[in-house]
């Protein structure tokens, strides 16, 4: 295997936040939904300065309540795609949203990590796409789900990484105006 199936670069990748929702996150333990708001919020940053495409789901709105105000005063101008799909892939419009960034590689982020991060990372796979999940901004309910279902999409050839490291892969090297931009961020 080439090394440099594990690099990231920004020019060919994209952002999916998913259904980081009011009832979805108030059903999460408290600190690891701090956790994905913040990490979720670094990415966000990350995408936004070097202009790589946002597409963000939310599950059922009417149901599980719209994008928490953290995390939508980020996508600011972005507007949220509602599914009732599981897999964002397998929804119309949200689908084309996905499609339509031109990009090949799709950072993911958001919950439930063994429900719709996992869904939509597997149908991504399938259709020829690089994952990567944030595995410090995904959360389940039950840690178990959230471990076994990291685990099992490692094995189906999603990269799995911490915030940090994609930030730092997408950064590339220190001394730059992005990089004084994002620093603070990681303190």
């Amino acid at each position: 295997m080439k090394p440099d199936i594990y690099a990231l670069k920004r020019d060919g990748a994209a952002l999916i936040v998913i259904d980081i929702q009011e009832r979805l996150a108030a059903a999460m333990n408290d600190s690891i939904m701090e956790q994905v708001q913040r990490n979720t919020g670094i990415l966000i940053e990350t995408a936004r300065l070097f202009g790589m495409p946002i597409v963000v789901s939310e599950q059922y709105r009417k149901g599980l309540g719209p994008t928490l105000a953290t995390v939508r005063d980020k996508v600011a101008g972005i507007e949220p795609h509602e599914k009732l799909h599981f897999d964002c892939t397998k929804d119309n419009i949200l689908g084309r949203a996905i499609t339509s960034t031109g990009r090949k590689t799709f950072i993911i982020t958001g919950i439930e990590t063994h429900v719709c991060v996992f869904q939509t990372a597997l149908s991504l796979l399938e259709n020829g796409y690089r994952v990567v999940v944030a595995s410090d901004a995904v959360a389940s309910r039950r840690k178990h789900d959230w471990e076994y279902s990291l685990k099992a999409l490692a094995r189906a050839g999603a990269l799995i990484y911490p915030t940090e490291t994609i930030s730092f892969m997408l950064l590339v090297k220190a001394g730059t105006e992005e990089f004084k931009k994002l620093s603070p961020l990681f303190k």
